[in-house]
């Protein structure tokens, strides 16, 4: 499923944190979400899509579905 990935940020080499004026629209497998045990697993997978993507030490970002 495509989310969308938007207000990014991330740590820099000194502990900082940055904004990341980049938008990516990313595949993102569809996870079951029914306990929080698998919403939690889900949103490690959605941070290391995203800091895959971007290069960076993403700590913070924003996502909702892209529709097609």
């Amino acid at each position: 499923m495509l989310h969308r990935f938007y207000d990014i940020k991330f740590e820099n080499e000194q502990l900082e944190e940055m904004a990341l004026d980049k938008e990516y629209v990313l595949d993102v497998p569809e996870h079951d979400m029914s306990t929080p045990m698998d919403r939690l697993e889900h949103l490690g997978n959605m941070f290391d899509i995203i800091t895959a993507a971007s290069g960076v030490n993403v700590c913070l970002f924003s996502s909702d579905h892209q529709l097609t």
